[in-house]
């Protein structure tokens, strides 16, 4: 499948798409893979077995970061790490509604619909 998506005469077929029915293919895929892989919804497992979280915290023993920004997990997670370093995933839009703010100082993790209860936060 990922030979489709990224091939460029798929791309452009689906770009001609009008958005409706582009999002509802898309909605529709997604759907099929979760029945097809079992993930129903995301959940966090922990600080010991994201994997994401390990390997901010491997970077750290070497170097100072601020944020760590991730996006392909699709669960909604601000998790303080060592020191003042955040690990921060954005979510998604259609489940949990999640976007992040910098206002040059902070990072926020929010959601569009006032939700924020789904956010995972440490």
């Amino acid at each position: 499948m990922k030979k489709v998506f990224r091939n460029p005469v798929s791309q452009w077929l689906f770009g001609i798409l009008p958005p409706y029915f582009g999002m509802g293919l898309a909605n529709y895929s997604s759907r099929k893979s979760r029945e097809a892989t079992g993930t129903v919804e995301e959940k966090f497992l922990g600080e010991e077995k994201e994997w994401l979280i390990i390997h901010a915290k491997e970077i750290l023993k070497e170097k100072k970061i601020d944020y760590f920004i991730f996006g392909h997990r699709h669960l909604p997670v601000d998790f303080r790490l060592p020191g003042t370093s955040r690990y921060i995933n954005l979510g998604d839009w259609i489940s949990y509604f999640t976007y992040a703010v910098f206002d040059g100082e902070d990072l926020q993790l929010k959601s569009y619909t006032g939700k924020e209860d789904k956010i995972y936060r440490n």
